[in-house]
């Protein structure tokens, strides 16, 4: 496909094309909305050599992008234009996307419940989710995951849809469902925001509640670090902590700014704690609601949050000499307190009463989340020798 049209929140914004020289967007004359913080409403053709990083971050990466090129890559070809408009409007965020002079399709379908989902004990149940869902999921990430729609009933009353992102594991990295489950148990424990968060019975499967869609059904914009710093999805390791302080400093709103650094902080002390080695760029985001009168030299009058903490996995439980994902103070390796510390008071701007706050903060938590590994081990013998991984990195504490 040459050109697709792309949409904002349901409307027509313009068109993505590709030629031999580059891809190309375009604002229709009567846009009303930017469909992304790095790309204001303009008259020029925004071009770029690669895809766009705005529409780069949507496109599936790893396990399910290779399904879904298996089902579709003979009739329809496999190239990024082809995915994205294959794929529609079923993204994180707000944009869509058809093949150019098309209305984006409506579906509708019978949706599986969150309890049959937590509750079964088919160890097949997530190669038939991705099989009937696949080619709705444009989620990124190599872990293989897809997006999906599920009830929920309390009391015997069903409540209204929710969307959520179903993960699983591989053969390479085991009972990863676990680790996650613990590590944003972690987070969640040491008083980050984090999404609601389901591990299933047997261990199979983590499921996610999305951020970026409100309880009334609306889509939030939704953009990853690596959109913001202008960089493609394979330069995702290609930055420092330091850069994003940077990245909170140019796009959250000012009154969001000082607690999105002090959380920045923590979460990077936890990912040092439990050696988190894929904490990348694109598993940090921002969040807003809309975009309008985004013009060049334009005050952008609208809040943008930093999106809850997601992807937390300890990475040297399965590649024991893994390091940092992004460099600090110009090193990949896992930094002592100190080093953290400098961090936190010359970029974070916090005070020695806040650090010690935050390092309580995590103390406290682990003290919280030991038991929940102990009871998982028991539960999942497969889990034994990761849980006992974590627990070691848990106990021996900041260095």
């Amino acid at each position: 496909m040459a050109d697709i049209d792309v949409y904002t929140a349901g409307l027509l914004s313009g068109r993505l094309s590709k030629n031999r020289k580059n891809h190309a967007f375009t604002y229709l004359p009567d846009a009303e909305e930017a469909l992304s913080l790095t790309m204001p409403l303009r008259v020029e053709t925004y071009r770029y050599e690669d895809l766009h990083p705005a529409f780069q971050m949507n496109l599936p990466e790893g396990h399910l992008r290779a399904t879904i090129e298996r089902y579709t890559a003979k009739r329809y070809g496999s190239d990024d234009l082809s995915i994205l408009a294959i794929l529609g409007q079923n993204h994180i965020g707000r944009l869509g996307y058809t093949l150019a002079g098309h209305a984006l399709p409506t579906t509708e379908e019978s949706v599986p419940s969150l309890e049959s989902l937590l509750n079964s004990d088919d160890a097949q149940l997530f190669d038939q989710l991705l099989s009937r869902f696949a080619l709705k999921s444009a989620v990124a990430g190599v872990q293989p995951k897809v997006l999906l729609d599920a009830s929920e009933h309390v009391d015997r009353i069903t409540l209204p849809l929710n969307s959520y992102i179903v993960k699983s594991w591989g053969e390479e990295f085991p009972q990863l469902a676990c680790n996650e489950f613990v590590c944003l148990t972690l987070c969640q424990k040491a008083g980050l925001k984090v999404a609601p968060f389901y591990l299933s019975d047997n261990g199979r499967l983590l499921i996610t509640k999305r951020f970026d869609i409100t309880d009334t059904g609306n889509s939030l914009g939704f953009e990853d670090f690596c959109v913001l710093q202008a960089k493609s999805t394979r330069e995702k390791y290609d930055g420092s902590v330091e850069s994003c302080v940077k990245t909170i400093k140019q796009f959250l709103s000012p009154e969001e700014q000082s607690q999105a650094l002090a959380d920045l902080f923590k979460l990077t002390l936890i990912n040092t704690l439990i050696e988190n080695g894929d904490a990348h760029l694109k598993n940090m985001g921002v969040l807003y609601e809309h975009l309008l009168d985004h013009r060049p030299g334009k005050t952008l009058n609208i809040r943008r949050t930093m999106a809850p903490t997601f992807d937390v996995v300890c990475t040297t439980a399965y590649i024991p000499s893994d390091s940092m994902a992004l460099t600090l103070g110009g090193s990949k390796r896992w930094q002592k307190l100190k080093m953290l510390e400098r961090f936190a008071r010359s970029h974070c701007h916090l005070n020695g009463t806040t650090i010690k706050e935050v390092i309580a903060d995590i103390e406290q938590a682990v003290v919280e989340t030991l038991p929940i590994i102990e009871a998982l081990k028991s539960k999942h013998v497969e889990f034994v020798e990761i849980g006992e991984h974590i627990s070691a990195l848990m106990q021996k504490g900041f260095r």
